[in-house]
């Protein structure tokens, strides 16, 4: 059987500014990969956009590494909406922080 190319996957994340992506690439980089020699992760920042990039051997190490990946960026965000210095509402923000947490159906419970 031949060997099989690199699976990989990439998300854009757009922020509120560049400097909400940027603070947020920095905190999740500190964090090591457990396998770094069977997985790569990439983090750009480009305007007020994130990417992440992971490239693997299987798809599953992909899925498994992004899933962790968006998991901390929320823990992030959520951290910064709660500890964020406050500031005028604006007419289409929302108050709460939603979840990223999201199924086949657009939502953990299956509610569409």
């Amino acid at each position: 059987m031949p060997p099989q190319p690199p699976a990989d996957s990439a998300v854009a994340l757009p922020f509120p500014s560049a400097a909400n992506a940027l603070l947020v690439k920095q905190v999740i980089e500190v964090d090591e990969l457990l396998r770094p020699a069977e997985c790569i992760r990439t983090l750009t920042v480009t305007d007020n956009t994130l990417h992440v990039h992971y490239e693997a051997n299987t798809v599953s190490h992909v899925r498994v590494a992004m899933d962790h990946c968006l998991s901390d960026i929320q823990l992030v965000v959520q951290t910064m909406h709660k500890f964020a210095p406050v500031q005028p509402a604006r007419e289409h923000e929302v108050e709460e922080a939603e979840s990223l947490e999201v199924g086949l159906r657009g939502s953990w419970g299956g509610d569409a």
